[in-house]
C-alpha cells in the first residue's frame, strides 16, 4: 500500500513539475473599476494578443500558436525599442481571466506570472484585477516590486481612461499619473 501511494505521490509531483512554472516570492497586484459592463471590457482587454490595443508602452504584439490557447507566445515590442516574449498559460472566456508567464524581456525579474481579469460590480460596472508573481535579479526587491507596480498601473488607468465618461470628474476613477504610466513597459 505504501509503495502505491508513494508511486502515486511521485508521478503526481513529477506532472505537476512539468507542467507549471516556478512562482515568484515576490507579489504585486492591482485593480481598478471600468465605468463599463464586464462584457464590453472584456471585448477590450480579454485577447491575449491585444495588449498593444490597450497598453501605453506596447506598441505591437504578434502571436505564434492559436491566440487565446495555452502555449500561444506573444511578442511585445516596447516603446522604447526593447522585446517582450510572453507564454499564455491558462485562458477562460467563460471566467473572463487569463495567466501568462514572460519568457524574455528587458526586465531584471524572473519567474514572472500575471493573472488579468474581470469581474462584474453591484453597479453594472467591471472590477479589473491584474496580479503578477516575480524574483528580482539583481536589484532591490522594492524597486523589482515598483517596476512591476508601474507596468501593470499603467496598464489599468489606460483601461479606466479609455472608458471613462465624458464630462465625469477627473480622479472619478483616479487612473495611473501619467509619468508613472510611461515610466516602465509593461511586464
Amino acid at each position: 500500500m505504501n509503495k502505491i501511494v508513494l508511486h502515486l505521490a511521485t508521478a503526481g509531483l513529477l506532472l505537476t513539475a512539468g507542467s507549471c512554472y516556478a512562482v515568484g516570492a515576490l507579489s504585486f497586484s492591482s485593480e481598478e473599476t471600468v465605468d463599463s459592463s464586464p462584457a464590453t471590457v472584456w471585448k477590450y482587454v480579454g485577447d491575449f494578443n491585444g495588449f498593444d490595443l490597450w497598453h501605453p508602452q506596447v506598441r505591437s504584439s504578434t502571436v505564434k500558436g492559436t491566440d487565446n490557447k495555452a502555449g500561444a507566445v506573444r511578442t511585445l515590442k516596447l516603446s522604447d525599442g526593447s522585446e517582450l516574449v510572453e507564454k499564455l498559460l491558462k485562458y477562460s472566456a467563460a471566467d473572463t481571466s487569463y495567466t501568462y508567464t514572460s519568457l524574455k524581456g528587458p526586465f531584471p525579474i524572473k519567474n514572472y506570472v500575471a493573472t488579468i481579469s474581470v469581474s462584474p460590480t453591484a453597479d453594472g460596472k467591471t472590477l479589473m484585477k491584474w496580479s503578477a508573481t516575480f524574483d528580482a535579479v539583481n536589484i532591490d526587491e522594492d524597486i523589482a516590486t515598483e517596476m512591476v507596480a508601474i507596468a501593470l498601473n499603467g496598464g489599468l488607468g489606460k483601461v479606466v481612461t479609455n472608458f471613462q465618461k465624458p464630462g465625469a470628474p477627473d480622479g472619478a476613477s483616479a487612473p495611473a499619473p501619467a509619468a508613472a504610466a510611461s515610466a516602465a513597459p509593461a511586464p
